[in-house]
């Protein structure tokens, strides 16, 4: 078996047309360096640089290297076993490719977390929100005419003007008078996967969202916002605000809203169901469950009894395919678990040996603390995403089956 970096050096040399969704000229990382602009590039060739420019610089080098190989193994997961990943936009007969929605959910995942190292960094993003009212205001146009289940300002300490939908199918961006005119095209309303499967709404209401942000920042032991709901809520935050500036960079009234490009990318508000969803992703992915009669009760209190089994679910991939895919790459990848053994990250990927294989992916130690370390990690995970973990502790390997 070949190690885990070497596995991921041979994907990226051997399948472009699996992970460079616009096809430019990006070579694999070897600093931390060369990561950030490989997140910061892959943003800028989708004319979306504006959701990442600013979060980038404030992220420590341990989650750089840890998202971009959650990017890697989450592609390895994908091509072993589901091969073809697609959304399809029934209303347009769009294909978004797995590539387009992994690097969005993917690089941006743990974004969030400049919040739990730096809890004043929302003042920065309050900062970036009252600039974008300034420009939409200079340029004559409204950020109060939406639809009305929007309300922004129950998130106003985050930053956040437009928080994400719980239901993928009002267009959320268009002007409310654009939105219910006889010529704006009936928006897409829900997520379909080209193998069957068809998700409506986020997994979580409002309630159970805003109710674990609350229970995370007031919980002694934890005492901050969750980095992913946090980074979710930007996500969309800021796909919302880079539509509107890049319309705006046109400076032409006569082009349609609803459809346009800019060079060779093309925005249309049918689109925004996709983010929304994969801000639901972001969201979802480190919302965790009340097992043991303590967090119960504490849940219980919180208002999070949908976090409570059994009305709490596993994960699975038939129910949600690219959620699936990031929590299992989150939780599969050892830099970020093994951080602490003073091991270099290339170092940390080059003492695994690996294989991904037809829904099932062996893991070979060579580190024993890094065997421990992760184990540990991996133990009782069942009870949070659908799979069959294996530890073999004579052998250091853990095996594991979707």
């Amino acid at each position: 078996m070949k190690t885990l970096y070497q596995t991921m050096s041979d994907y990226f040399k051997n399948n472009p047309m699996d992970w460079n969704y616009y096809l430019n000229e990006l070579e694999l990382p070897k600093n931390i360096n060369a990561a950030k602009n490989f997140i910061k590039d892959f943003f800028t060739y989708g004319g979306k640089s504006y959701l990442i420019y600013d979060i980038i610089q404030e992220c420590e080098p341990l989650r750089i290297n840890h998202t971009l190989s959650v990017f890697f193994i989450g592609l390895l997961i994908k091509n072993s076993s589901y091969h073809e990943l697609n959304i399809i936009d029934d209303n347009q007969n769009e294909i978004f490719e797995f590539s387009y929605l992994w690097f969005l959910v993917s690089l941006f995942h743990d974004m969030g977390y400049v919040q739990e190292k730096d809890w004043t960094y929302k003042f920065e993003y309050r900062k970036k929100s009252k600039n974008f009212q300034n420009r939409m205001r200079i340029n004559n146009h409204s950020i109060n005419k939406f639809n009305k289940y929007h309300n922004y300002n129950t998130y106003y300490d985050l930053g956040i003007i437009y928080p994400a939908p719980c239901y993928f199918k009002t267009n959320p961006i268009m002007p409310y008078r654009i939105a219910n005119s006889k010529n704006n095209p009936r928006p897409n309303n829900r997520i379909i996967f080209n193998n069957g499967t068809i998700i409506t709404r986020s997994i979580y209401p409002k309630s159970t969202i805003f109710n674990y942000l609350e229970y995370c920042k007031m919980n002694e032991e934890i005492n901050h916002y969750d980095h992913g709901i946090v980074g979710g809520l930007w996500l969309y935050d800021s796909f919302v605000k880079n539509y509107y500036l890049s319309y705006i960079s046109l400076n032409n009234p006569r082009i349609d809203f609803n459809d346009f490009y800019i060079k060779h990318l093309h925005f249309d508000t049918n689109q925004f169901s996709i983010f929304a969803y994969l801000a639901d992703c972001i969201i979802s992915h480190n919302i965790w469950f009340a097992t043991d009669n303590e967090t119960i009760e504490l849940y219980e209190k919180c208002g999070l009894e949908q976090l409570i089994p059994p009305h709490a679910q596993p994960i699975q991939f038939d129910n949600n395919p690219l959620l699936f895919i990031l929590a299992l790459a989150d939780t599969l990848e050892p830099i970020k678990t093994c951080s602490s053994l003073d091991i270099a990250p290339i170092d940390i990927l080059n003492n695994i040996k690996c294989n991904f294989s037809d829904g099932c992916i062996l893991l070979l130690f060579e580190n024993v603390a890094m065997f421990t370390k992760m184990a540990n990690k991996l133990n009782d995970l069942d009870s949070w995403l659908a799979i069959n973990v294996q530890i073999y502790e004579n052998d250091n390997k853990i095996c594991i089956n979707f």
